[in-house]
């Protein structure tokens, strides 16, 4: 392991964000697939003048999960853009409260994006009868793409709902004995 990956996983909070650190250092991969596969498509549509039909749909099923995973990997060791230009300036007591309030934020965005996904996703793969079935893309292609992407961004606002309750219960019970 790298001393990159290692300052990342010292910074993790939860065995949770350990974990979280681990897999997306995996997943960053996937942007790797995406740019190949797009040059793919540009070798195959200019040098051969035979596009494809499918690189389109997987790279932005690709980056979209990657993205969305993204998150939760800079959330777990707070690499997260952060302003802290007046939060360092207040007494420790009232950078804990910020830091504790900016979490219940998170919390209640999470929530909101549990919400709204299980919406969207439950559209994506049940008829309005009930029945199973998966969205398509409507495309060429017409792949399941756009499903298996709301299905993992649905996953992703799970695992962020536990991650931030598991932060607040950290921060609150730390704090607490540092009093």
């Amino acid at each position: 392991m790298s001393e990159h990956e290692d300052a990342l996983l010292a910074a993790a909070h939860t065995p949770l964000d350990r974990l979280i650190v681990k897999v997306g250092n995996i997943i960053a991969w996937l942007y790797v697939v995406a740019v190949l596969i797009s040059f793919y498509e540009v070798i195959m549509r200019y040098f051969f003048d035979s596009p494809t039909v499918w690189v389109h749909e997987t790279t932005v099923a690709i980056v979209g999960m990657a993205m969305a995973y993204g998150g939760i990997y800079c959330f777990s060791n707070e690499s997260h853009i952060s302003v802290n230009l007046v939060k360092e300036r207040l007494p420790l007591i009232w950078q804990k409260r910020i830091s504790i309030f900016t979490d219940i934020l998170v919390f209640i965005f999470s929530i909101g994006g549990v919400y709204a996904m299980y919406y969207m996703t439950s559209r994506a793969v049940l008829t309005p009868a009930g029945d199973f079935y998966m969205q398509r893309s409507g495309s060429a292609w017409n792949s399941v793409s756009e499903t298996l992407t709301k299905i993992f961004i649905l996953f992703v606002f799970l695992i962020l709902v536990l991650q931030v309750c598991l932060h607040l219960i950290k921060k609150i019970r730390t704090y607490r004995e540092e009093e």
